[in-house]
């Protein structure tokens, strides 16, 4: 099991210049972006639970707490929710849906191309921007995705913090906060603050 406590928001349409401006002024330097699919199975009427097929493995998560609504920035709130991973590996050494038994157009093909920086803190709580390749053991990642589904072009920004324990929650508001203190290129709004189980439903070519 793999514990997240995250915040994340959508917007529909490609990432604004400037933001991609202030994603790329953080982190330790330049960052490509790297390109994935991921297939998420139709749950009809469930942002807490996500199921998805990921390069040969099924992932689940599923949403064990809401925090609430958190304020990070005077231009910046969102939902802040505690989710839980398992991973599998699939038999079928490609990896695909075929031999799954849920029929394919139940699968909704998401493609990403997703920018990421990743922070942790130090014992007296500063935050720390570090590669993400050093795998720490805790710590914050700083999101940025373009997302396609169906016909439709969005893009999402994230923080997640990941690692055990009971400091998540904290960790990723000090990361958020210590992020958007140099700056915001726009707000954020909770009514764009979900996660991508909540997101597929309010992807209208999907409907």
């Amino acid at each position: 099991m793999f514990p997240t406590v995250e915040v994340r928001w959508f917007y529909q349409g490609p990432i604004p210049p400037e933001v991609l401006a202030w994603f790329q002024r953080g982190g330790l330097g330049p960052e490509e972006p790297s390109c994935r699919v991921d297939y998420y199975l139709r749950l009809a009427d469930r942002d807490s639970l996500g199921i998805k097929l990921r390069e040969g493995r099924l992932e689940v998560k599923q949403r064990c707490r809401q925090y609430g609504v958190v304020r990070f920035h005077e231009r910046v709130v969102g939902r802040v929710e505690h989710w839980r991973k398992w991973s599998f590996a699939l038999a079928r050494a490609d990896g695909g849906l075929a031999g799954l038994a849920v029929p394919a157009p139940a699968w909704v093909e998401v493609r990403k191309e997703r920018r990421l920086r990743t922070y942790r803190l130090t014992g007296d709580g500063e935050v720390v921007a570090v590669r993400a390749e050093d795998c720490p053991v805790q710590g914050c990642d700083w999101e940025l995705t373009a997302v396609r589904a169906g016909d439709e072009a969005w893009w999402s920004v994230c923080f997640e913090a990941f690692g055990g324990g009971p400091a998540l929650r904290e960790t990723l508001v000090l990361v958020a906060r210590h992020v958007l203190d140099g700056g915001v290129p726009r707000g954020f709004d909770v009514g764009h603050s979900y996660g991508y189980a909540g997101w597929l439903g309010m992807v209208r070519s999907l409907s």
